[in-house]
């Protein structure tokens, strides 16, 4: 992914640690673990990746509204998914969207309000004292069973996944490692309706969720008047960044419309919008996604095209051959230290199991 809306994969992510994902089994799973032995246990972190946004206001234009007037002429007969996200649409309309693709969007059967996803936190509190001992956030990353099945799916596909080491010069055990992380080679792949996941966010402005928030945090904040007036506009800004990068992805969810209406509508993922076995967001998708098995489409549930993509966004965030680039090209991916140092420090386990790799040599593998 990418901190979508900070240059890579996760401002939100944190926040939204306290939202448990829904799971589910992908209809082309059967693509995700082709020739893989792996059965994953556990469920994984969904890592949302978030590109760089430029914040515009929330506020549509006249030449939105007017828009919308022309595809919703009689407001007493609107859906009621219409009623709830009126102020998006009017946005995307703002922002040049088209306005039958917005209509559709809103009134797709599968169109949905997380009202959880309006939620922002912000620091009210002093924060506490650095704990001797780390989170063990991504445990099941480096286990022994995350060392297992790595090892079989790196046997199993060895010949895709060298051909993708070799086009991007980023190990095939980097690109395993985030895909055993990110999904367990697609076992995991959330269950939100992606469209209504960034519908849902860009609602954060809206004077009544806002409200809640301010209210929510209010009861925790132990303060002075004057600190909290800035607790309030951290607030409202961290609400129209999260709203502007809202929309931003429903814009490029629209370009990978014109071409994939079907993949574009349908699409299941993350909480935080993210999809596939890379966990891309939609921004990241148009910029990085690649065919990887030359069929013409990029599928992120394809383990080649997933695998591939994987290996374009690490090596165009500057992976190399040190440890500084190789952290940095991770941590753009995913802007946790323990999201780092998981998958790097998987990678290595893999790369230096002599085991796996005499196997890997010895074994026949399946062709690309």
């Amino acid at each position: 992914m990418t901190q979508k809306g900070s240059n890579t994969m996760n401002t939100f992510h944190s926040e939204q640690q306290s939202a448990t994902p829904s799971t589910t089994r992908s209809p082309w799973r059967k693509y995700a673990i082709a020739g893989a032995a792996c059965t994953a246990l556990t469920v994984g972190a969904l890592v949302a990746i978030f590109e760089p946004f430029t914040a515009h206001t929330t506020v549509a234009s006249t030449r939105g509204v007017a828009t919308l007037t022309s595809i919703i002429a009689d407001t007493s007969t609107m859906s009621a998914n219409e009623k709830i996200f009126l102020p998006v649409m009017e946005q995307l309309l703002a922002q040049g969207a088209d306005a039958q693709f917005v209509k559709q969007l809103v009134n797709h059967a599968n169109a949905t309000f997380y009202e959880k996803l309006t939620k922002i936190n912000v620091p009210v509190k002093p924060p506490p004292p650095p704990s001797k001992t780390p989170p063990k956030t991504y445990d099941y990353a480096t286990n022994a069973l995350a060392i297992k099945k790595s090892g079989e799916f790196l046997l199993a596909n060895d010949s895709l996944l060298s051909a993708a080491e070799r086009k991007y010069n980023v190990p095939k055990e980097a690109i395993t490692s985030i895909m055993w992380i990110e999904t367990r080679f697609g076992d995991f792949l959330g269950s939100y309706h992606v469209a209504s996941v960034y519908l849902s966010f860009a609602l954060v402005t809206q004077p009544e969720y806002l409200k809640k928030n301010k209210d929510r945090l209010k009861t925790e904040f132990e303060g002075t008047e004057e600190e909290w007036a800035e607790i309030e506009k951290k607030i409202e800004e961290k609400s129209q960044r999260k709203a502007s990068w809202a929309i931003n992805e429903l814009l490029a969810l629209q370009t990978i419309y014109k071409t994939n209406p079907k993949q574009a509508m349908d699409l299941r993922g993350s909480w935080a919008g993210a999809f596939g076995l890379s966990q891309f967001l939609p921004s990241s998708y148009l910029k990085l996604g690649v065919d990887g098995n030359s069929d013409g489409t990029i599928n992120l549930f394809d383990v080649r095209d997933a695998a591939h993509s994987i290996g374009n966004y690490l090596s165009n965030a500057g992976w190399g051959k040190n440890k500084k680039s190789q952290h940095r090209a991770v941590y753009n991916y995913n802007h946790s230290e323990a999201y780092v140092n998981a998958v790097l420090g998987l990678t290595k386990r893999l790369a230096s199991d002599k085991a796996l790799s005499s196997k890997i040599t010895t074994e026949k593998t399946p062709t690309e």
